[in-house]
């Protein structure tokens, strides 16, 4: 069925443009105020999400899950939002904490959501499944790549007022995270279609 499909790179692709437009934006302007928030916070999320949720549950969890590791840090810093216009790092550190919990906790309801969404009918315990939490575990680990507490990693985050340091990692860790999400989904497809592989681009759809 390739129509369904075409639709689906257009809806993904729709998507990608307004979370790079977001992201660029924020970058040139470097300027934290209520026009960065609606930019590059509220369009990232309310436009990204209505292309994705035309066509299904899934691609959508998925989508929100992801989205809010792309805003955390660098060039949005939506972690510091609420010491906005300054970005802060340590001083004051509560604001910061909070907001990285509430970020990662989003991330995990909306990848349990997706994640229950592609298994609908499986009567397997995906969390209990390797193949799922696997690569759902390292999805986690490398859309939050800059949390690892390695020198190497934090070396990259403490030069991160240097673009050509942060972006190449950035952009690097958050493909390989989206690669390993898709894992995660077709692996819980998996569960509820049995040992068959599945066609994600249709499968999924509800």
């Amino acid at each position: 069925m390739a129509e369904p499909k075409i639709y689906d790179i257009l809806a993904v692709s729709a998507a990608a443009a307004v979370v790079v437009t977001a992201v660029t934006y924020a970058e040139i302007v470097y300027t934290y105020d209520l026009t960065t928030f609606i930019v590059s916070v509220v369009s990232p999320v309310v436009v990204g999400s209505f292309f994705i949720a035309l066509r299904n549950r899934t691609m959508l969890y998925a989508y929100l899950a992801f989205i809010w590791a792309v805003l955390d840090d660098r060039p949005i810093f939506f972690d510091s939002i609420l010491t906005w216009p300054e970005v802060t790092r340590f001083h004051p550190f509560l604001p910061r904490l909070f907001m990285n919990i509430v970020i990662h906790g989003l991330t995990l309801v909306f990848l349990y959501l997706s994640v229950r969404e592609a298994s609908k009918g499986s009567n397997v315990s995906f969390w209990r499944s390797p193949r799922v939490l696997i690569p759902a575990v390292i999805f986690l680990v490398l859309a939050y790549a800059q949390n690892i507490p390695l020198s190497i990693v934090q070396d990259m985050v403490q030069a991160g007022s240097n673009p050509a340091t942060w972006y190449p990692f950035d952009i690097a860790t958050k493909l390989s995270s989206l690669l390993f999400l898709y894992v995660t989904l077709w692996e819980a497809l998996r569960l509820r279609k049995g040992n068959t592989p599945p066609k994600l681009d249709t499968d999924i759809r509800h």
